[in-house]
């Protein structure tokens, strides 16, 4: 008998962890408005005490919904950088994800999402951050998962409440990207444009992130008619294209800046879109029939490394040294 009501009492617990739980979180995880019971208090802002939302474009059901800052802050968080980071990363992250709305948030003065007017940024990573919902992150974790990560993303958040990245006393564009060959990019080197804080700096520890090298074999046929795509005009060896092709410039952090194809010179930055490569600091061999391609680190590298913020974080460093390392002359303010 006795063994009957364990065999009761631990089916019931497997019930209430695996069909209860998760039901109620679900059903938690609609998007708030501001007649949601519940609601976060409203925070005080330049404009009077009013509410902190952000207008976001859900590119999923193709509308803008109202979220309150701060939970807006940790839906990009949990879909930007792992969870399984340490706490002071998460931290830089939450700021960098603050900022980046702030410079946006219409309500200050921001221009808004360019492909969404009404929206102040969309959830679309190629252009805004990314963002999931409570729901979304409980597929993505799991049920067990989800409660010691989304805690340790909560806390990350709470204790960086309002705080934003300034550079000369306004708000700044803070890039981030996944891993580094060990060097941060200067932001003209990628975009042309000069940008005061965003300049190559050094990035080590970068080796424990899964994209650090990467090789990729494209067949030669193939290479020679992605170019020949690219442009018309080009004068290539169609048989060995890669005798053809020379490094004319490296960036300051190490990466290709410039390239010569045959008859062609081109950016770094080209030649990885047109072979979907993880980033300029690219090597190249002839393997038979295929050219391999060595790609170290992963995305444009400027700014903010995550690889390289956890490795600091691991090491002793604090958020804020973190991101003032990343984003050169920066000061960290509580604007809200």
């Amino acid at each position: 008998m006795k063994r009957a009501g364990c065999i009761h009492i631990l089916i019931f617990f497997v019930f209430f962890i695996v069909i209860v739980i998760p039901g109620l979180i679900v059903k938690g995880c609609r998007i708030a408005s501001p007649g949601n019971p519940g609601e976060p208090p409203k925070l005080e802002s330049k404009q009077g005490r009013q509410e902190n939302s952000v207008a976001l474009y859900i590119n999923s059901i193709k509308k803008i919904e109202k979220i309150p800052l701060e939970e807006y802050v940790k839906g990009v968080v949990a879909a930007e950088m792992p969870a399984g980071f340490d706490m002071e990363a998460i931290k830089a992250q939450a700021v960098a994800a603050r900022t980046y709305v702030y410079l946006r948030w219409k309500k200050n003065g921001g221009s808004g999402c360019s492909l969404h007017p009404e929206a102040d940024v969309c959830d679309d990573p190629t252009h805004c951050q990314a963002w999931i919902t409570k729901g979304e992150m409980l597929r993505k974790w799991g049920i067990f998962s989800y409660y010691h990560y989304y805690s340790k993303i909560n806390q990350a958040v709470s204790a960086t409440e309002g705080m934003i990245l300034l550079y000369d006393g306004k708000p700044i564009d803070p890039l981030f990207f996944s891993t580094s060959n060990g060097k941060t990019e200067n932001s003209e080197e990628v975009w042309e444009k000069y940008i005061p804080y965003l300049r190559s700096v050094t990035s080590p520890g970068e080796e424990t992130s899964p994209r650090f090298l990467v090789i990729k074999q494209i067949p030669v046929d193939d290479v020679v008619d992605k170019l020949r795509q690219k442009w018309p005009d080009i004068i290539i060896d169609s048989k060995n294209p890669e005798r053809q092709w020379k490094v004319l410039e490296f960036s300051a952090g190490g990466r290709i800046k410039t390239m010569q194809l045959g008859n062609k010179v081109i950016k770094g930055t080209e030649f990885r879109q047109l072979f979907d490569l993880n980033s300029t600091d690219i090597k190249w061999e002839r393997t038979g029939k295929n050219i391999k391609f060595t790609c170290i680190g992963f995305g444009h590298g400027v700014g903010m490394s995550q690889y390289g913020a956890n490795a600091m974080a691991r090491n002793g460093a604090t958020f804020v040294d973190i991101l003032k390392h990343y984003y050169t002359g920066v000061e960290i303010k509580k604007a809200l």
